[in-house]
């Protein structure tokens, strides 16, 4: 109980790991999500909101079962660390065995991502879409940018390939 939180912070953080193991730090995201949604409703004078509280809370609760779920099933060589239950607690267990069951080891952790990436763009608000794009976007200029790159280091080496051979002519010219 010596922490910042004090006895209050330990059966708390306790209670959260029981539940969720390590995605119990996805709080620590949801938090500062609230506190990022609650400056933006003190900015904007609406009071509507793209996504509703709802569909970001259902959001998180997909992500963070699915985060445990995953750590359940993949990260089970960390059994031996401080954690009270598992890699993903009491839930990641209880969704990551029953997944385990109807849909196998590599698919429940298919499902269990694709689940993970819904949740993590409803809690969020992400557009996958636009995602893809900016980042299509981002490696198209950083392939112009090298192929500019090169091709004016190209056009420096053979101007400089030029001007030695210039200088050779002149060289000559001049002997004559």
């Amino acid at each position: 109980v010596h922490n910042a939180g004090g006895r209050l912070g330990a059966w708390f953080s306790d209670i959260l790991l029981y539940l969720f193991g390590i995605s119990a730090y996805w709080l620590v995201l949801f938090l500062l999500n609230a506190v990022r949604w609650g400056y933006g409703r003190l900015e904007t004078a609406s009071f509507v909101d793209r996504r509703s509280v709802v569909v970001a809370g259902v959001g998180f609760v997909l992500l963070i079962c699915a985060s445990a779920a995953i750590e359940h099933l993949r990260l089970h060589s960390l059994t031996t660390t401080p954690l009270p239950l598992a890699p993903g607690g009491m839930i990641g267990t209880l969704v990551g065995d029953l997944l385990l069951k109807g849909f196998g080891f590599v698919g429940s952790t298919l499902l269990l991502l694709v689940l993970g990436a819904i949740g993590f763009s409803l809690f969020t608000g992400l557009s996958w879409v636009r995602f893809m794009e900016r980042l299509g976007a981002w490696i198209e200029d950083g392939y112009e940018w090298i192929v500019t790159t090169y091709r004016a280091w190209q056009d420096r080496r053979a101007g400089t390939v030029a001007v030695v051979e210039r200088e050779e002519v002149v060289e000559v010219v001049k002997r004559r």
